[in-house]
């Protein structure tokens, strides 16, 4: 579930990269080495949206964590935080939402205020 909600879920909606071998990317012709910025939000969401039963495709693996040569090293670290988190607070499950305010003029969506209650 975690590999489910971090494809919906990018830090960077967008993102440089190196060209890694000539090639046609949409009927564009790039070359080794050009740079290219990718629309990481779209590439992460390209299966749908968020279904936590949908077996997840090694193809869209945590995009934006990269992949060969500049694999992001961190990404252990952010999945063992993420766990962390996550076990922490679902042993005081259950909670619920007393209260909550959508963030506004933010580039990456999240709460401006969220409490919980536990029980």
């Amino acid at each position: 579930m975690i590999a489910e909600g971090l494809r919906v879920t990018v830090p960077s909606p967008v993102m440089l990269r190196s060209v890694a071998a000539d090639t046609e990317v949409g009927g564009v012709r790039v070359r080794a080495g050009d740079r290219v910025v990718i629309a990481t939000i779209s590439a992460a969401r390209a299966l749908g949206s968020f279904d936590p039963d949908r077996p997840h495709p090694p193809d869209v693996r945590q995009l934006w964590f990269g992949a060969g040569p500049h694999f992001c090293l961190g990404m252990p670290l952010a999945h063992a935080e993420i766990r962390a988190v996550l076990d922490a607070v679902l042993d005081c499950a259950p909670l619920s939402v007393v209260d909550r305010r959508a963030a506004r003029r933010v580039l990456i969506p999240c709460y401006e205020r969220l409490v919980v209650r536990r029980g």
